[in-house]
């Protein structure tokens, strides 16, 4: 039942973006990027589950470095206070040679990327806590209705917690591997469904107001 709600929230927001995209609001291109990327690594790691291959966790060390990279490009797009922007730029191509360096020469692909995951839920958590505070002033009084708004509240939740949970996860992992998956399971999927709920509302704001602009 989750994953039919999960997919379905994903395809919705999906929907939602391609028609704004095309609408002419270029910064959703990023939103479609992330969307599509997630729904390729689901399907790729129900594959590999269904047919007992090889290689599962290179699946999201590889997300894990695309996703990163699109929520930071949004923000850029987004955000009208350019006192971050120059870190958030430098930040991409950092995380990327970190995460790969972590993959090959301390993870080795060969379990879940909880560190690279930490450190992407961290740096999300700030960069999105600076956008939802340098929300569009002409905006400021209908804030609940301003697209960011919501895909800011939507990425803190869901990173902030993942930062938290995947902070103590290599401790459950060490008591019972397995418990430590299902606990890992119990937490993402409610703080997914939070995140891409938040997405849409802020894509229906968008869809509403008709004021939302590129920059």
């Amino acid at each position: 039942m989750f994953y039919i709600c999960y997919y379905s929230l994903i395809v919705i927001a999906l929907i939602l973006s391609a028609f704004l995209f095309k609408k002419g609001y270029k910064q959703f291109l990023f939103i479609i990027l992330v969307l599509v990327a997630t729904l390729l690594t689901e399907i790729i790691a129900r594959i590999i589950l269904t047919h007992r291959l090889k290689g599962f966790f290179v699946n999201p060390y590889i997300f894990n470095l695309i996703e990163y990279s699109l929520f930071s490009m949004y923000y850029l797009t987004v955000c009208q206070n350019h006192q971050l922007k120059p870190w958030v730029k430098f930040s991409i191509p950092a995380f990327i040679i970190f995460g790969l360096y972590v993959s090959f020469f301390v993870d080795h692909f060969d379990k879940f990327p909880v560190l690279n995951i930490d450190i992407e839920g961290f740096l999300l958590f700030i960069i999105y806590t600076h956008l939802l505070f340098n929300l569009d002033e002409e905006e400021i009084r209908v804030i609940y209705k301003h697209p960011d708004f919501w895909i800011s509240i939507g990425i803190m939740i869901f990173f902030g917690w993942a930062f938290v949970f995947f902070g103590l996860y290599p401790i459950l992992h060490h008591l019972d591997p397995y418990k430590a998956f299902i606990e890992y399971s119990r937490v993402l999927q409610p703080l997914n469904i939070i995140l891409y709920n938040c997405i849409i509302i802020g894509l229906i704001c968008s869809i509403r107001t008709r004021k939302y602009s590129t920059q």
